[in-house]
């Protein structure tokens, strides 16, 4: 456990830095640079920039000072830190995830999302976040989640939704920012948002998604992240607030069959056809049951 102490301090170092960082980095333009595609990805849907590479050097930067061996399943790369033969941790990370964002200008959803993992068990151990728009922390581990608020020093224990069904109140997130996941949404989901309008017109959807949704369905802002041809990329980060708040992912058959999604590292870079991280089983259930009626 002082081994976890070790690296959970070093993160927590992390997220610190860049918090203090990253409006800095936007004043001055930096690292808005094209440096490299997205393992998986094409060009359109993703790409690391200057920013990216800075927060992935930093992240390795702080675990080599853990005195602990780690292998990192980054956005971008797949690396060891410390003695290969004998992992300690598996972490998965998205170093920066709105790049897309940042190097457009938009200052939103700009985020860092990590999972700690028990190297042995494959279990989620520790996990945190930070929201660099709205000075937020969370962080993540077998006691629950917790929101800390940067410029206070408040803290917080947050907790998620416990919906069971679709309402006028329900907040469904799906990233449709780009033509490609706009166009997949569109086709897929035309029955099901015809189904919102009509029988829960004032519900809403949260138009952006990836590694960031996982802290605010912790924190029962959103109710679930409806996903398809959605890259392990962007759910493996998250993990550990699904871990630590009980909800649930799940990969979706065309007919509607649940089945629970797991980290595989042998496949970190892939996608799922239909995705679904919902606040309860039953809540993925009624999406799925309204989306296929």
């Amino acid at each position: 456990m002082s081994n976890l102490l070790n690296v959970s301090s070093q993160l927590d170092q992390f997220l610190r830095e860049l918090m203090n960082l990253i409006p800095e980095f936007y004043t001055n333009g930096f690292g808005k640079n094209f440096v490299d595609l997205v393992p998986g990805r094409s060009e359109s849907e993703d790409i690391q920039i200057g920013l990216d590479e800075f927060c992935e050097n930093l992240l390795i930067e702080k675990l080599r000072k853990t005195d602990c061996s780690i292998r990192l399943f980054s956005e971008h790369i797949q690396t060891d830190i410390g003695n290969s033969e004998k992992t300690d941790y598996f972490i998965t990370c998205d170093p920066f995830d709105g790049s897309g964002h940042y190097m457009r200008g938009l200052p939103a959803e700009w985020w860092t999302v990590l999972t700690v993992w028990d190297s042995k068990s494959s279990t989620p151990v520790w996990a945190c976040a930070a929201d660099f728009i709205r000075k937020e922390l969370y962080f993540a581990d077998s006691n629950g989640v917790t929101l800390e608020l940067y410029s206070t020093g408040e803290i917080f224990n947050i907790n998620p939704s416990t919906d069971t069904k679709v309402s006028d109140k329900s907040i469904i997130a799906c990233y449709t920012m780009s033509p490609k996941y706009f166009r997949l949404w569109a086709k897929k989901l035309s029955n099901f948002t015809k189904i919102m309008e009509n029988q829960f017109p004032k519900m809403r959807f949260w138009p952006d998604g990836g590694a960031c949704s996982y802290p605010w369905l912790s924190r029962g802002l959103t109710d679930a992240y409806v996903m398809f041809d959605e890259p392990r990329t962007e759910i493996d980060p998250g993990l550990g607030f699904i871990w630590a708040s009980g909800l649930k992912v799940y990969s979706v058959t065309d007919t509607g069959i649940l089945n629970e999604y797991t980290f595989n590292s042998d496949k970190s870079s892939s996608s799922i056809p239909w995705f679904i991280a919902s606040c309860t089983e039953d809540f993925a259930k009624d999406i799925v049951n309204l989306v296929l009626a």
